[in-house]
């Protein structure tokens, strides 16, 4: 049971991690484009993707925080 709840607490910080890598790589890559002058293909699925995993991001943690 304890390693099965370490097993979980991992993956979910890890999980929560990976979340803001992925929101901030959309962030990066939405300003680049727009530097560098290119259109962006469909500006509200990106923004709509970033919000989802930032903000699952903290419910992660929030929940792995919940089982130690």
């Amino acid at each position: 049971m304890i390693v099965s709840r370490a097993m979980a607490y991992a993956c979910l910080l890890v999980f929560a991690g990976i979340l803001v890598l992925i929101a901030a790589l959309m962030i990066l890559l939405t300003v680049v484009q727009m530097a560098r002058g290119e259109t962006i293909p469909d500006l509200g699925a990106r923004v709509i993707g970033t919000l989802i995993a930032a903000g699952l991001a903290p419910l992660c943690r929030a929940l792995a925080r919940r089982l130690v």
